[in-house]
């Protein structure tokens, strides 16, 4: 963590005021890939800003609190949306930003590549997605559709309105990338549809479950974080987003280690059986979850904000992260099957 800037601290100190936090001691904390967060320090207690992304609506940040209250109740340790002084909105605009404050959660995230934690988690998302089922859900989350809606989430995030026009704005100057990504794309359109995807329920989801989102202190769960991209999809396409992000295989961090996705899997399904659709369709939503994260990766390069860090994501998908899964394939959904079966 590092200090903020004086100018950035006058704005935070403003909004903090409106949730009755007036003598704050503010420190940057430099994790999260959506939204930006600050810890405060106050009252005796320690707190988390968030700053949303300016693509985030009031609506879909409502949604998200909503769901944290009703986790909440549920039991799950998750931080609910403060509200402003007086029983105001958790949600507050300032000089055009939503921010929103909750308390800091303790422990720290389990070791990474350990197969225990792995197997655990996927039980955990589980029963999350059991709990979430109990949640009257009021539609799909405003500006998020699933995971091969591509368009929907373009549209929110940039100027251009589709998936194929920020690939044709992108292949202006990158061609061959462009290239590489539409074919992937129409690939998993058609393995998708083959397999019905599209026929599976859209139930509530995480879809950011993984390593740093998840907090534990002796083994057990005492946060789990960031329920930003929470929306309505599949509940295998949420498996999917987790073991693509979870189940990395160090050092480089680009092919999945099939032990790993198998673990999770296992874990999942020790509390919840999978159909033989839905563990079909696991391996071919990782690929799509690779694409929507091409997909954000093109819409803050045609924004103009975090250009080089997205090329260079970008171009890391098109040469390491699909041909790893590629190569594969195979024993990634042989794990997967194999972990699924009675």
């Amino acid at each position: 963590m590092s200090p903020v800037s004086s100018a950035t601290a006058q704005t935070l100190h403003a909004v903090l005021a409106r949730f009755g936090l007036g003598d704050a001691a503010i420190r940057d904390i430099r994790t999260g890939r959506v939204n930006k967060h600050w810890r405060v320090d106050a009252l005796a207690a320690t707190y988390v800003l968030r700053r949303y992304n300016e693509h985030r609506s009031f609506d879909a940040i409502h949604y998200e609190h909503d769901v944290l209250r009703h986790l909440d109740a549920r039991g799950w340790p998750v931080a609910v949306a403060l509200s402003a002084a007086g029983g105001g909105d958790a949600a507050l605009e300032a000089e055009g930003r939503h921010y929103s404050l909750f308390s800091l959660l303790p422990g720290r995230p389990s070791p990474y590549a350990s197969h225990r934690y792995t197997r655990l988690k996927g039980r955990l998302l589980a029963r999350l997605h059991e709990d979430l089922a109990t949640w009257e859900a009021p539609g799909q989350r405003d500006g998020f559709g699933r995971l091969w809606e591509l368009d929907v989430y373009v549209a929110s995030q940039c100027e251009l309105t589709t998936f194929n026009e920020l690939l044709m704005a992108f292949g202006q100057q990158h061609p061959e990338l462009a290239r590489a990504i539409r074919s992937q794309k129409y690939a998993m359109l058609r393995e998708l549809s083959t397999l019905g995807y599209g026929e599976l329920p859209a139930v509530p989801g995480h879809f950011d479950f993984h390593h740093d989102n998840l907090l534990f202190q002796r083994g057990e769960l005492t946060g789990l974080l960031d329920l930003d991209l929470t929306h309505l999809d599949a509940r295998v396409a949420d498996i999917a987003q987790s073991i693509s992000l979870d189940c990395l295989a160090p050092p480089a961090y680009n092919e999945i280690d099939p032990a790993a996705a198998g673990a999770f899997v296992d874990g999942y399904t020790e509390h919840t059986a999978l159909s033989d659709e839905e563990l079909q369709l696991i391996v071919p939503l990782v690929r799509a979850s690779i694409l929507w994260l091409v997909a954000w990766r093109l819409a803050q390069w045609a924004e103009g904000t975090h250009v080089d860090d997205a090329l260079r994501s970008v171009q890391r998908s098109v040469s390491a992260r699909f041909p790893s899964l590629g190569r594969q394939r195979d024993e990634l959904e042989a794990a997967v099957l194999q972990a699924g079966s009675p």
